[in-house]
């Protein structure tokens, strides 16, 4: 699918919720960038499939199985992808019909009518897949969204190196050094892009230009064909990849755009 073939990485926060609204960021990132999977998962679009169990208190379809988690994070789905993470099997049964309604809404509307995060079921993330091939993620930990963000840029470095004729041998890509995931992380309040269809090699260097958007739009009106208009982003750093050391960095263009915003 063209959603999971994506070149680039947009990732935007909203700190009030712990929102992060992305593009070539999917489910594969999640699961092989967080430190531990979710024990259990429900549904927000309802019975969508006969594959998983029913919770007959809500109605919706459940995975409690880390196997089947896992399976069903990985695998390609014909309908957009809405859950949320719980902690014990039974959480669902201590739901009133307002909570149940809310979570109905949630996967529905893409957005909670209160906090995304339910003290009953004392979930650490929502996941929203959205029609034009983006997501949103609630995470309750933001750090956690680090490490999805590190996944992606290793998917994509790979992707990008492959796409070259030029090189035969394969490259191992180790993870991206937290305090380059956490520059990067910072740029998020502005609109982050790293241009991997955009990145270019000069000696023996995987170049990724990062850039952010110049008028910080409506995180729910971003339009991804836009991503071409040079106009509507700035500059601020490249990223580097050695091909030869496999040393990761970060060269700063525009040290204003790291530094913290009043």
């Amino acid at each position: 699918m063209s959603r999971l073939q994506r070149r680039y990485i947009y990732a935007n926060l909203e700190k009030i919720d712990n929102l992060v609204f992305a593009y070539g960021i999917d489910q594969s990132d999640f699961v092989h960038g967080i430190k531990r999977l979710p024990s259990n998962l429900v549904s927000l679009v309802g019975v969508d499939d006969e594959v998983h169990a029913v919770n007959a208190h809500t109605g919706l379809n459940v995975i409690n199985d880390e196997n089947d988690i896992r399976r069903f994070l990985l695998q390609s789905h014909t309908e957009q992808v809405k859950w949320m993470d719980y902690d014990e099997v039974g959480d669902l049964d201590f739901l009133t019909a307002t909570e149940i309604a809310e979570l109905l809404y949630l996967g529905h509307m893409n957005r909670p009518i209160r906090s995304p995060f339910n003290y009953k079921l004392r979930n650490h993330y929502v996941f929203l897949e959205q029609r034009n091939g983006g997501i949103k993620l609630y995470c309750y930990y933001l750090s956690a969204f680090s490490h999805v963000l590190n996944a992606s840029i290793l998917r994509h470095t790979l992707a990008a190196y492959r796409g070259r004729r030029m090189f035969m041998r394969t490259i191992s890509v180790p993870r991206v050094p937290e305090p380059i995931i956490k520059q990067l992380m910072h740029l998020m309040s502005d609109g982050l892009f790293i241009y991997f269809d955009q990145s270019m090699v000069r000696q023996r260097q995987l170049l990724v230009p990062v850039h952010t958007e110049i008028a910080n739009d409506d995180i729910e009106v971003f339009d991804p064909a836009r991503n071409d208009d040079g106009r509507h982003t700035h500059n601020v750093a490249t990223l580097t990849f050695n091909l030869v050391s496999s040393q990761w960095g970060l060269t700063v263009h525009d040290a204003g755009a790291f530094e913290d915003h009043l």
